[in-house]
């Protein structure tokens, strides 16, 4: 639930507003923060969503923009209503291209991820659409990495969230960059789904990091990064015994699951950045990097940018920095271009 995402893992680090840095509070854990209440949440989806009616998605999208800067509890539900922003101008154009011209990475490019579901639920032909959707973008390139992401996104919105099904979607495509990135947003939409709207049979309340262990190889990395969204759905903000739960993992993606950590603490708090820097220092060193990592990667794909992660990091301690920059020389490849 850009979007690349560390979107994270070994992939989300790979993957333009300016953001507010908070002072670092005393706590590990904050007071539980707000979130929008259903009600809240459709009211606001409806707001959006009548600016694109009225006028257009880049609407919608910069009014967005501006007001996750000072409400956390609409930043928590802002990758949401992008893919709802981005099904709706889908709906309304008709068209993929059409739709496209208002690409925002704002948010982790839900609005993409939410273009190309809406586009697969009305072609003819799902199978081509899929091979072909993410032709215009150069492989290798961020844009590219976001849209075979979203293409992740729209096979669990094609399959009503049959993992495995969803997974063999990817797999058709012949270049592993691509597999990859759509591999991962398959497991992103997985462990972000709504349970009562969307239900998905491959999670589990008692065993959030289901179904990591039963994956192939190449598929472990991106769930165990993405478990720890499910984790801290069930348990609110609390940050530091999600580091502590990743010590469950399978032993090779301990520090895998750690950079979930970090990827989702800082995505529901964006706006305060060095409390999440607080957060991953109560770890050991090894997991103090490993979570940096995982902050740093979905600060890039926040803004779909380096420029405010190379800010960041110079806001950092010192001992953090190192960690901040090796995440974003991962992710400079895909920006290259």
């Amino acid at each position: 639930m850009a979007t690349l995402v560390l979107l994270l893992g070994y992939l989300v680090i790979r993957f333009n507003s300016k953001y507010s840095s908070v002072p670092a509070t005393s706590e590990v854990n904050p007071p539980a923060s707000k979130e929008l209440s259903g009600e809240e949440y459709a009211t606001t989806k409806e707001k959006f969503l009548d600016l694109i009616v009225n006028h257009d998605p880049r609407v919608a999208l910069a009014g967005l923009r501006e007001e996750v800067k000072t409400d956390n509890a609409l930043l928590r539900s802002c990758h949401a209503l992008v893919h709802e922003i981005g099904r709706a101008a889908y709906e309304k154009y008709g068209d993929f291209g059409e739709a496209i011209k208002y690409q925002d990475e704002i948010c982790n490019s839900g609005y993409l991820h939410g273009v190309i579901e809406a586009y697969f639920s009305n072609v003819a032909d799902v199978f081509v659409a899929i091979k072909a959707v993410c032709d215009p973008y150069p492989v290798g390139t961020y844009l590219s990495w976001e849209c075979y992401h979203g293409v992740g996104h729209g096979n669990m919105y094609y399959t009503s969230n049959n993992l495995p099904r969803s997974l063999e979607l990817c797999d058709r495509f012949d270049d592993s960059f691509a597999q990859a990135a759509c591999a991962n947003g398959v497991f992103m939409e997985n462990f972000n789904t709504d349970q009562k709207l969307h239900p998905s049979a491959f999670l589990k309340a008692d065993d959030p990091l289901y179904p990591c262990a039963e994956q192939t190889g190449q598929h472990k990395n991106d769930c165990y990064l993405y478990a720890p969204t499910y984790y801290l759905s069930l348990h609110k903000n609390d940050y530091t015994d999600a580091l502590k739960w990743c010590e469950g993992a399978e032993s090779p993606y301990v520090t895998t699951c750690v950079q979930g950590v970090g990827s989702q603490a800082i995505k529901e708090n964006i706006n305060n950045p060095k409390f999440i820097e607080k957060v991953c220092m109560s770890n050991t060193k090894t997991q103090i990097d490993a979570c940096i990592v995982g902050m740093i990667g979905l600060f890039i794909n926040h803004y779909g940018s380096l420029e405010p992660a190379e800010e960041l990091c110079e806001q950092l301690e010192k001992s953090n920095r190192r960690a901040c920059y090796l995440s974003i020389q991962s992710s400079s490849r895909l920006f290259a271009n």
